[in-house]
């Protein structure tokens, strides 16, 4: 007697059907056991969810405000003003050094004041509120909100008014450091006021559900979050009592506290640092009361479950059995080298997404199968570009140094000098990969260059470094190759040979006594000069109907702004010049720091 063969198809069927009918009781009945719990957990969940959201952003602020505080309390530049005996030379310095700091913070708008000082006669102060409060001295110190005897564990605890705002008064959180001199004993203040508008405007946009409320939990006070105010809670110690039961809602983060306040759940969750709390009340569930009426709509349910089990059952092998037989074909294509795309399982369902996850892998192989061939020939190409580029500049290197003997022996000294000068410019263009060079390098370089123009010119012009006020400069300080050698030439080319006569180009290196350790170069020639509008506009990006105009096409604004590239908007050059009297032009570098702190 033959085996009875059962099918793939009638055992689908059979199983699709008992296994709905289980599953449709099942969830009807754990639908009506755990209905209430498994909403009270997921509004639990979604709760703590939206709290955790909304601590993060507030731990991010709390933190840059507690690293800015630290800063100020190892920052070299703000323990010198406070504790040197010239206070007054350090104030400029300091002031710039934390307006910069202060402007950089994300949380600057709400720190209504940053101060530093000493208690007495050394006060440096920043903030929003500084224009609305009264005067700082020694007397008035001592009101500022937690000042008084303030140290770090005193930071994030309390929520005071600030009694010098004079208007626009908004309670605020003290954040306070205490700075330490260790050789002199001397002890000086970091006072931030916080502005609550932190907290307020952080929560602004929290998706709060209707009856609920949110509270800020502060040093074991809490405040009720409503609008843009912080209401104090009264009693919170007895009125807020934690509960025991917390792991029934199993929430996300084991950090979350559960609390009952006035009949009502309160889940609390830590900023993440000093004792930072927010909270938010629950929704009272009234899913008890409405079981009855959800009834019917259960067993109509159930009802539809088990229809809809009995139309999958139908439908699975349609739907299923033959997009992945196509599927399959496809692959075995692919393993066998075929990358070719099929269109046809390109289906509009999650298959057809499968489909064309499988034809973009054929056409990105493809590609790089082909990219990869390309790469090769790029490769062979570049490798025997490089290899003649290095042939080329030692060819010109051995003829030039050839012309050098030849003139040498017929006694041509000025051919030898300008050809040596031309083979040692052409190495520095051909070898140099250094963006910046050591500023006597640069002068070799402009040396040699100025060498040929002498040469040029019959030796009418002349160029002549008057002042160094220290030859440290020429080893310490940076420039970008080639940024003499473009203003030479445009001082020998449009200043000088216009004029008709002799002319000279003096350098002068010093330091700016108004800019720390800027270093200022300066070129002046006695050239023809030029207008202040010319002057201006060499220094503006030239459109293309300027590109031929006089001072612009041998590169000031190229030199002008690689300079900016490399050292920033501060950098640069600076042009003062008069028609009939000549030129000076004015490179601007940075100095090389003598010590830590020093910009």
């Amino acid at each position: 007697m033959p085996r009875l063969r059962h099918s793939i198809r009638a055992r689908v069927i059979v199983l699709s059907l008992t296994f709905t009918a289980l599953i449709a009781l099942s969830v009807f009945l754990a639908s009506v056991l755990t209905l209430y719990r498994s909403t009270t957990r997921a509004t639990a969940q979604s709760t703590e969810y939206n709290l955790q959201v909304a601590a993060n952003t507030l731990y991010q602020s709390v933190a840059e405000i507690d690293t800015l505080a630290n800063w100020c309390t190892v920052d070299s530049t703000v323990r010198n003003f406070v504790f040197t005996s010239s206070p007054s030379k350090q104030l400029l310095d300091v002031y710039n050094l934390v307006l910069n700091k202060y402007s950089s913070q994300h949380t600057a708008r709400y720190l209504r004041r940053l101060l530093v000082t000493d208690g007495a006669t050394r006060i440096m102060q920043q903030g929003t509120a500084v224009a609305q409060s009264m005067a700082l001295n020694a007397d008035t110190l001592s009101l500022l909100p937690g000042f008084t005897g303030g140290q770090k564990e005193n930071s994030w605890t309390m929520l005071a008014t600030d009694p010098l705002i004079l208007y626009g008064q908004k309670e605020i959180i003290p954040v306070i450091r205490t700075i330490s001199s260790q050789t002199s004993g001397q002890t000086a203040e970091v006072y931030i006021a916080v502005s609550s508008d932190l907290i307020t405007d952080t929560v602004q946009d929290y998706a709060l559900m209707d009856g609920c409320e949110l509270f800020w939990f502060m040093d074991g006070q809490v405040w009720l979050i409503q609008d843009d105010h912080l209401l104090p809670v009264e009693n919170a110690g007895t009125t807020f009592a934690p509960r025991t039961d917390a792991d029934r809602f199993e929430l996300l983060d084991s950090r979350t506290r559960v609390f009952d306040y006035q009949g009502q759940i309160v889940l609390a969750y830590p900023v993440g640092s000093h004792d930072l709390y927010i909270a938010q009340t629950l929704p009272s569930t009234v899913i008890l009361g409405q079981l009855p009426a959800m009834l019917m709509p259960l067993l109509w349910a159930l009802a539809a479950i088990l229809l809809l089990g009995v139309v999958l059952t139908m439908l699975l092998r349609h739907m299923i059995s033959a997009p992945v037989q196509a599927l399959q074909d496809q692959l075995t294509r692919i393993g066998q080298g075929d990358f070719s795309p099929n269109p046809s399982i390109e289906w509009d369902n999650e298959m057809g997404d499968i489909g064309r996850g499988i034809n973009g892998l054929s056409r990105s192989v493809s590609s790089l199968m082909e990219k990869r061939l390309d790469d090769e020939r790029q490769k062979k190409d570049l490798e025997y570009r490089m290899l003649q580029n290095q042939i080329n500049p030692h060819f010109i290197y051995n003829t030039l140094n050839s012309i050098k003997w030849m003139a040498t022996i017929q006694h041509a000294p000025g051919i030898a000098e300008m050809t040596m000068a031309l083979s040692r410019l052409m190495k520095s263009v051909s070898k140099g990969n250094e963006r910046l060079v050591p500023l006597q390098e640069e002068f070799a370089l402009l040396n040699d260059y100025f060498t040929i123009q002498q040469y040029r010119y019959g030796g009418t012009i002349t160029l002549e470094v008057t002042y160094i006020e220290d030859e440290r400069f020429c080893r310490d300080c940076m420039i970008p190759r080639f940024t003499l050698q473009p203003l030479v030439e445009n001082a020998i080319f449009h200043g000088i040979e216009p004029k008709g006569c002799a002319g000279s180009i003096l350098l002068t290196i010093a330091h700016d006594p108004d800019a720390g350790n800027d270093i200022l170069i300066r070129l002046t020639d006695d050239g023809v000069g030029m207008t202040a509008e010319q002057a201006a506009k060499a220094l503006t990006e030239p459109g293309p109907e300027e590109a031929a105009a006089k001072y612009r096409h041998v590169g000031i604004w190229n030199v002008h702004r690689r300079l900016q590239y490399s050292f920033g908007e501060a950098y640069g050059l600076t042009i003062d010049s008069t028609p009939g009297q000549g030129t000076t032009v004015i490179i601007r570098l940075p100095g090389k720091p003598d010590r830590k702190g020093d910009i």
